[in-house]
């Protein structure tokens, strides 16, 4: 595998639950990638899906938080 330019990247940092890192690690191992590369792929075939079924609005100004609903509860 060609050494790529990682010192370069900018770094990021999530909290994942137990059950996606067993699935990360099971995918960077069947696909033999990075886990990051396994993140980066995922992202982009996400991403990819949301334009193709016309979820994700692009250059329209829009939030992508403006998307999602939540219902108030009632106290």
């Amino acid at each position: 595998m060609p050494k790529k330019n990682s010192s370069n990247k900018p770094v990021c940092s999530f909290r994942l639950s137990y059950g996606c890192i067993r699935q990360l690690k099971d995918l960077a191992g069947n696909m033999g990638r990075s886990e990051g590369d396994v993140v980066e792929v995922s992202i982009d075939r996400m991403y990819r899906e949301e334009i193709r079924f016309g979820d994700l609005m692009i250059g329209e100004g829009q939030k992508p938080e403006d998307l999602y609903k939540t219902e108030k509860k009632e106290e």
